[in-house]
Order: C-alpha cells, then structure tokens, then sequence
C-alpha cells in the first residue's frame, strides 16, 4: 500500500476553538432572533415578563406627530414654569427632540438635495433655540386652529416657512 502523500496533523487549540466558535455564533444568531419575537409576542411570563394588562402607571401621551391637536397635548408645558412630575418631564423631552429632529431634518433635507438657499422653504437661522421653534408651531397653530387636524410635519413645515422665510441673496 503506498504512503498517503496527506499527513493528517492533530488540530491545535486554535483550529477546533475556532470552529467550535462559529458553530455556537450560527446557533446563537437565530436563537436570539427566536427569543426577540417570542419576547415581542409573549403575554403569558413563560418565557418574558407578561405583556401589562393592568391600568398603567403614567398614561400614555399622544403621538406628537400625528396632528397639531397631538403636538399642543405634548408639547403644552413647554413655556410654563419648571416641574419635576416624571410624565411633565416625559412630555417635554419629547416635544423638544421631535421638534430638534424636525428642524434639523427639514435643513437637511434641502442641503442635500442641492436646493439653492433662496428657493428652499424656510432659512432657520444658526442658533434659534429649539423652545423657540416649539413656540413658533404654536403660534401656528394658534393663529390657525382649523389647520390643527393636519399632520404635525405639515403644520411645522408652514410654520417654519412663515416664521423663518428664506430672502434671495443670502
């Protein structure tokens, strides 16, 4: 019988960790996958915390994008003096980084699109505060009640405009 030209070396250490190692990341992958939407899913605590069925703590706020009457709900406290009431706090911090988010989004968007500073819809200068942005919407909206069934990014967007119109030669 002629000697096999392959010599089969013992594997080191590093060569069966390795493969033990990618065997557990293709098991593991899918496992947490499964627990994700077994946890998203789950009402009965057998495998996660039961989904709350009971009266909750804090009531839930509205959806700040879904209308002007939403985004006044929110953002209501926003000029009022300072409180520590968690769902006040809850409220504000949203009001103020969807409007932040708004706002810088709104700028972005014309930037990339190459819109030249004159055409685009609203030129809000460096350094206007995100509270004043909050008070410029409700001014808005104050101003136009009937518009406070539409969309917040509607109402923000021709609020913005309004407030912070872009001048040709700038």
């Amino acid at each position: 019988m002629p000697a096999s030209v392959f010599v089969d070396y013992p594997k080191s250490d590093v060569e069966s960790r390795n493969g033990w190692e990618a065997a557990v990341r293709l098991l593991l992958v899918p496992a947490l996958f499964a627990l994700f939407f077994i946890c998203s899913r789950a009402s009965t605590g057998f495998v996660c915390p039961p989904a709350s069925t009971g009266p909750k703590s804090t009531p839930e706020q509205p959806d700040i994008s879904r209308s002007g009457r939403d985004f006044l709900e929110v953002c209501s406290s926003i000029d009022s003096e300072r409180n520590t009431d968690a769902a006040r706090i809850q409220r504000d911090a949203t009001c103020l980084g969807w409007v932040a988010g708004f706002a810088d989004g709104f700028t972005v968007h014309e930037e990339l699109l190459g819109v030249p500073r004159r055409d685009r819809m609203a030129c809000v200068p460096r350094g206007v505060s995100t509270i004043r942005i909050v008070r410029v919407i409700k001014k808005y909206l104050a101003d136009n009640p009937g518009k406070a069934h539409r969309p917040t990014r509607y109402i923000a967007s021709i609020a913005l405009a309004g407030a912070f119109p872009c001048k040709a030669g700038k």
